[in-house]
């Protein structure tokens, strides 16, 4: 598949550099001219090797491919009938990632290409009112391979690329492939992630959501139906986040995720703790209360039952501590902070997932986590403290390619 990419991304940069030889024609010669526009863009790219920083040459690379480019009559041809279920926070997210795909590959091929080995001849070009079709022959080792290049015109008058073939690979038809295999196995978020190289998973981070409500596609057990979920939406200086504020409701809210985790073994969030229930301790059921908790769901035995890892931040038990409490289904709960002293202050946490889960339930992991879940809870120290409450907040859930961060697990604690 990465061979045929390769292929489909020639077209571009056949089109592309074809700038000094290939034949003019007498008619349609300003820049509304689909060839013309291509030309355009290939000397704006050029121009860009040697006059800018790395990170402003890599923002305008991305606006040439964004101006390139028809990526929002692209991406529903790709994702096709998932693209209408995304939510315009998702369709952005993949738009983005799309364009980013394209510039890397973009970027690889004009670094190894030679321009200088191919001879691209202009063969001709149809327009027909706002659609046009661009034609050469490439000929590589002395066989001529057709390329063509579909554009598009668009509102405001812009030629934009749809697909390419370069002989019988089409670039749409490579993404679609790519994209398809991907999603039966894992969630939109992995394929966002994969596709835009980003090096991590966007597993949560609550912008889609809105404000003063429940997140998005978030659920809860149906024992906890008629519950009150203290939990909503709040923003912050342009970012959403989730705020959690248990008064004894004790209710898990989850979501549905599955991401690799051979490839992306790390997993990383960041909460803010504002109240602890006080002195809660994770290894009694009497006590069983956390001020903030992230579960990571590795698989579920017999179909319903979960295996968890639940990272919380306790009022008691020092950093590194493990326990699993007896009885089915129970996650095996560490520590990643605990007490008061950094209550109402950001903290970020990295952890090596797949490390925690070998070194709590043993054995060796599955390959795909199926979610992540989130607890405040004070309900069993309210019925020692009537005024205990647990109060958090949480943020940017991700699994990440790479760390240096181990499992979390320092000492393994006796539990009830």
């Amino acid at each position: 598949m990465t061979r045929t990419l390769s292929k489909c991304v020639i077209l571009i940069l056949t089109a592309l550099l074809f700038t000094a030889s290939v034949a003019q024609t007498s008619e349609n010669s300003d820049y509304n001219d689909p060839q013309k526009t291509v030309e355009s863009f290939y000397d704006l790219w050029t121009s860009l090797e040697n006059s800018h920083s790395a990170e402003e040459k890599e923002n305008k690379q991305l606006e040439i491919v964004n101006q390139l480019f028809n990526l929002s009559r692209l991406a529903p041809q790709i994702v096709q009938k998932r693209w209408a279920k995304l939510n315009s926070f998702e369709q952005t997210s993949f738009l983005n990632a799309l364009r980013e795909s394209i510039k890397n590959k973009l970027k690889q091929e004009l670094r190894s290409s030679n321009a200088n080995t191919e001879k691209f001849e202009f063969k001709k070009k149809e327009i027909k009112e706002n659609f046009a079709t661009l034609r050469y022959d490439v000929n590589k080792k002395n066989k001529a391979i057709e390329l063509v290049l579909y554009l598009l015109k668009d509102e405001e008058g812009n030629w934009k690329i749809t697909n390419m073939k370069f002989g019988k690979n089409s670039l749409l038809r490579y993404y679609y492939g790519y994209c398809d295999k991907l999603l039966k196995k894992y969630s939109m978020p992995y394929l966002i992630g994969e596709l835009g190289d980003y090096g991590y998973i966007e597993l949560e981070n609550f912008e889609a959501s809105d404000v003063g409500k429940l997140p998005k596609r978030w659920t809860w057990k149906a024992k906890d139906n008629k519950k009150n979920k203290p939990y909503n939406v709040k923003e912050e200086d342009g970012n959403k986040y989730l705020a959690a504020k248990d008064h004894g409701e004790s209710v898990i809210i989850g979501k549905d995720i599955k991401w690799n985790l051979k490839k992306y073994p790390y997993v990383s969030f960041r909460w803010r703790v504002h109240k602890i229930p006080e002195g809660a301790d994770e290894r009694f059921n009497k006590k069983i209360d956390s001020a903030a908790g992230i579960y990571f769901v590795f698989k579920k035995k017999l179909g319903f039952i979960p295996e968890s890892v639940k990272y919380v931040w306790s009022s008691t038990l020092p950093v590194g501590s493990a326990m699993l409490r007896s009885g089915i289904g129970k996650p095996w709960m560490v520590v990643a902070d605990s007490g008061k002293e950094h209550l109402g202050e950001w903290r970020t946490y990295v952890f090596n997932a797949y490390e925690a889960y070998r070194k709590t339930f043993g054995g060796k992991p599955p390959d795909t986590p199926v979610g992540v879940g989130i607890l405040s809870d004070a309900n069993s120290m309210r019925k020692v403290n009537k005024d205990a409450v647990a109060y958090a907040d949480y943020d940017d859930i991700r699994a990440l390619k790479h760390a240096d961060a181990d499992s979390g697990v320092k000492e393994r604690l006796k539990a009830e």
